[in-house]
């Protein structure tokens, strides 16, 4: 069976996935100290008004992340 990796501008609003990895080296170090680590639950919020950023919940904790930042983080279904 294939495994199927998503990003966040994938996901529905309301909707949950697993944090598999950061693709981005630059971005890794800045996203985990934001708690987005591999095998955290990401909730998508809401995309925001004009969708250049998400408003994503990570344990709890709401975070806004450009469109960029948001494609670099791989989400397992």
């Amino acid at each position: 069976m294939q495994r199927r990796y998503r990003t966040i501008a994938d996901l529905k609003q309301h909707e949950s996935a697993l944090a598999i990895a950061v693709t981005d080296p630059a971005l890794a170090g800045k996203l985990t100290a934001m708690g987005v680590l591999p095998g955290t639950l990401i909730e998508l919020v809401r995309p925001a008004p004009f969708g250049n950023a998400f408003y994503i919940k990570v344990d709890g904790i709401r975070l806004a992340l450009r469109e960029e930042e948001a494609a670099c983080i791989l989400l397992e279904l």
